[in-house]
């Protein structure tokens, strides 16, 4: 069996596009599909996939891990737009190998983790992303077909929504001015320089507290500033949200020092790590147990270096919640290795999806009590379907 052909398609993911990588092989019928989703850079991400492609055209898809460290050693001065190919590419290739071997990625990684549990772990346990936060932005809520929120009423019935839908963690995000709530609003021009603003505190204490009052206190809430915040302003929000008994503060940055400080000096729990790439990007960050979860993307680290990391994590006693905010395929991809590895805590999940999301799939997944289903279908246990994909082909400026 050879890589006969490698294609891509850029798909409207509602408020961001989805890109999808697919390989085809000599085996008649035998594709494998990946997904390689990125914000802002779809068209190099897009490019390196079919540069890639005339490396890897004629190779055995079965050599996995071969062919990862192949392209690694044509791309170590290419930085992280070519890692995200690479990641397409690899989980491509996983599809491909599972539907070879008739098992489904999960097997082929080592099998579901039994635990504590009598029973493997059938079932991941998922955290609502983006929690309101898309109803946060009117033009984004209409185009999603979610009711808006607005004000702190609208807030708290969302919330009791949230509560309903049986999801056991959330994470939110200081997108909301409520309307009825000056203390939320940002009080004229604003310059975002990495401290934090008393109006952002204000506004992270006033949503964070309102889920934290509808929702309990067993419901793990976490809060993303993403990069907003650095050093001395991220400190000061982790001491400010100590009351509500966060699940974690969601900060990014490059200097693990820095953000070991940040976690010595708060007892609310931290978590990083959706932009970096490898085991060496990580390495730092785990060394100096800067964080208490790590995050990595796995549609931009593939799951042969996801699962090297997961593990590496494990081996310096940390948390594993893969980043996951792309695609449905995506979902599949992180529910896979999320499967298979010992530390895992929870796996992200954006509820408030594009409403064509299982469109574009032969096997739309089960979502049951906040938990995803892993069935036995072999490969990533769902293909996409090309004229859909075609159908919502995707605005790479969304």
């Amino acid at each position: 069996m050879r890589i006969t052909a490698i294609k891509t398609f850029v798909v409207d993911g509602g408020y961001r596009p989805w890109t999808f990588v697919k390989v085809e092989t000599s085996d008649p019928g035998l594709v494998g599909w990946g997904d390689c989703s990125d914000w802002n850079n779809v068209e190099p991400v897009v490019a390196f996939v079919e540069r890639f492609g005339s490396y890897i055209i004629g190779r055995n898809p079965l050599d996995v891990e071969a062919i990862w460290w192949f392209l690694d050693a044509h791309t170590r001065h290419e930085g992280g737009t070519a890692f995200r190919a690479m990641a397409g590419i690899d989980s491509a290739l996983w599809d491909i190998r599972g539907k070879a071997y008739n098992a489904p990625v999960w097997q082929l990684l080592g099998g579901k983790i039994h635990g504590m549990a009598s029973e493997p772990r059938d079932r991941i346990r998922l955290y609502w992303s983006h929690c309101g936060t898309s109803r946060a932005n009117p033009r984004r809520a209409e185009r999603l077909g979610l009711e808006p929120v607005r004000t702190t009423d609208d807030l708290r019935r969302f919330a009791a929504d949230v509560k309903k839908a049986g999801y056991t963690a959330i994470k939110t995000a200081t997108s909301f001015a409520l309307d009825d709530d000056p203390l939320t609003q940002r009080p004229g021009r604003h310059e975002f320089n990495g401290a934090l603003a008393p109006w952002m505190r204000r506004r992270a204490e006033t949503v964070v507290g309102i889920f934290r009052e509808v929702l309990g206190p067993d419901v793990g809430i976490s809060l993303d500033v993403g990069w907003g915040l650095r050093l001395g302003g991220a400190i000061e929000l982790a001491r400010a949200l100590e009351p509500y008994g966060m699940m974690w503060l969601e900060t990014e940055t490059f200097d693990a020092e820095a953000l070991a400080v940040v976690r010595r000096s708060t007892s609310t729990p931290i978590c990083h790590g959706e932009s970096l790439y490898g085991l060496h990007g990580f390495k730092p960050f785990l060394q100096l147990h800067a964080q208490d979860i790590i995050m990595p993307d796995l549609s931009f680290n593939g799951i042969t270096m996801g699962k090297k990391i997961a593990d590496m994590a494990h081996a310096y006693d940390t948390l594993f919640a893969p980043h996951n905010c792309h695609s449905p395929l995506a979902t599949l991809i992180a529910g896979a290795v999320c499967a298979t590895v010992p530390n895992l805590l929870i796996m992200e999940f954006d509820v408030d999806d594009a409403p064509w999301r299982d469109e574009i799939m032969t096997n739309p997944f089960t979502i049951e009590n906040g938990h995803l289903v892993l069935p036995a279908r072999p490969g990533l246990r769902s293909d996409l379907i090309e004229e859909k994909l075609l159908e919502y082909k995707g605005n790479v400026r969304c």
